[in-house]
């Protein structure tokens, strides 16, 4: 039935739910697991330029570039390493696993991936947006489900992040 499957995987509390039901599907299935991690300062705890540049016409300090940076690669470090932990889960229960970390819109890199790994199926979790918070800051899984080249299954858990 499957034989690929692409998981999106965020900072959150409520990947794991989606990593559990992506492992299940592909137990049950034989198929091959793609891990993807997207790096967004849209998403919740990633920095914003903003908050370390200021306004656009208070001149760029080095210092606060420096900052901003080393921030993003402990970010980048952490989430690798969580990619690595979970592939290894993963492997050990008997799937074949990879996994990517890009940067961007989380969406729009999903279903990039979904398209060029020929995905059957994306498994994202939903953080729960909506209405003018969902209109103003988006909803990675609204936007998979209407820009998806395959199926999408959306997990959801009320985990409080």
């Amino acid at each position: 039935m499957f034989n690929k499957i692409l998981i999106g995987i965020d900072n959150s509390k409520r990947s794991r739910k989606v990593f559990e039901a992506g492992m299940s599907l592909a137990k049950t299935t034989g198929a091959s697991l793609m891990l993807l991690q997207v790096l967004s300062s849209q998403e919740k705890n990633y920095p914003s330029p903003f908050r370390y540049y200021g306004q656009e016409s208070e001149t760029i300090d080095q210092a606060k570039v420096n900052v901003y940076q080393q921030y993003w690669q402990k970010l980048q470090a952490e989430g690798l390493e969580s990619l690595k932990s979970l592939t290894q889960e993963a492997t050990k229960a008997g799937i074949k696993t990879e996994f990517r970390q890009s940067f961007g819109y989380p969406g729009r890199k999903i279903c990039e991936l979904a398209q060029k790994w020929a995905v059957e199926v994306i498994l994202v979790g939903s953080r729960g947006v909506t209405g003018l918070k969902e209109m103003f800051l988006g909803s990675t899984s609204n936007y998979v489900t209407h820009h998806a080249p395959c199926s999408v299954l959306i997990v959801r858990e009320n985990v409080d992040d």
